[in-house]
C-alpha cells in the first residue's frame, strides 16, 4: 500500500511541475500586444433614438465633381463636329448650306400624312376596340400582355403602301377587300387565322412562318 501511495504522490508532483512549466513558458514567450481599441466610440451615432430637426440653412454642403471608373475616358468634341453642328443650326428653311443639300428624315406626322383615324374605316376601329382593351385609335396600336406595342390588324384594315420614285413620293391607299384580290375568304376564317397566327394579314390571306421564309396562305381545315 505504501509503494502505491508514493507512486501516486510522485505522479501528482510531476504533473504539477509540467503544468507550471508550460504556464510560465507561455507567459514568458507570449508577445506583448496592445488591447484592441474600438474606433468611433467618441463620435455621435449616425441614427438617433429620437427624431432631430436639422436646419438646412446651417449646412455647408458642396457638390463634388463626379468620379468615374478607371476605364472611362473623357473626350472633348472634335472641331469638325462643332463646325457641322454650327452649320446645321444656321441653315435656312430649305435646309441648304452653301452648295450642300442636307436631307432631314423624320417620322411621318399623322396630322400631315393623312393616315390616322380618318383613314381607317369605322368597322376597323370598332373591331379593334372590342378586341383589345388597350387599343389606341390614334396610332392604331395596342399593348399586349408582354408589354410590347403591336399594330391592330382586322378584316376591315386599310393598308398603306408607299411607292417611292426617283422624282416624287406617293402614298397609295389600297382597300383590303377580298373581292379585289380575288380571294374568297369568309369572316369566320379570317378571325380563325388571326387567332392562330399573329402575323396574319387579311388583305392577301397570308402569314409569316415562325422559321422565316416567304409568306404562306392561311388554310384552316374545317371539321
Amino acid at each position: 500500500m505504501k509503494p502505491l501511495l508514493e507512486l501516486l504522490t510522485a505522479s501528482a508532483l510531476a504533473a504539477g511541475m509540467v503544468i507550471g512549466g508550460v504556464v510560465l513558458a507561455s507567459a514568458a514567450l507570449a508577445p506583448e500586444e496592445d488591447p484592441h481599441r474600438f474606433t468611433g466610440l467618441d463620435i455621435d451615432d449616425l441614427w438617433t433614438m429620437e427624431p432631430v430637426r436639422i436646419d438646412r440653412s446651417a449646412q455647408d454642403l458642396e457638390r463634388l465633381p463626379p468620379r468615374y471608373a478607371s476605364h472611362v475616358v473623357m473626350s472633348e468634341p472634335s472641331v469638325r463636329q462643332s463646325q457641322e453642328g454650327a452649320a446645321t443650326a444656321s441653315s435656312d428653311a430649305n435646309y441648304q448650306v452653301g452648295d450642300i443639300d442636307i436631307l432631314v428624315t423624320s417620322a411621318i406626322d399623322e396630322a400631315t400624312s393623312g393616315f390616322g383615324t380618318d383613314t381607317l374605316p369605322p368597322e376597323h376601329l370598332s373591331w379593334c376596340e372590342a378586341r383589345y382593351r388597350s387599343y389606341d385609335p390614334v396610332h392604331n396600336t395596342y399593348r399586349s400582355f408582354s408589354g410590347t406595342v403591336r399594330p391592330c390588324n382586322s378584316p376591315f384594315q386599310v393598308e398603306v403602301m408607299a411607292d417611292v420614285r426617283e422624282d416624287e413620293m406617293e402614298v397609295i391607299n389600297v382597300s383590303a377587300s377580298h373581292a379585289e384580290t380575288g380571294l374568297t375568304v369568309n369572316e369566320s376564317q379570317v378571325n380563325a387565322c388571326m387567332d392562330r397566327y399573329r402575323s396574319y394579314r387579311s388583305s392577301d390571306n397570308t402569314y409569316q412562318p415562325f422559321g422565316g421564309g416567304p409568306r404562306q396562305q392561311c388554310q384552316l381545315a374545317s371539321f
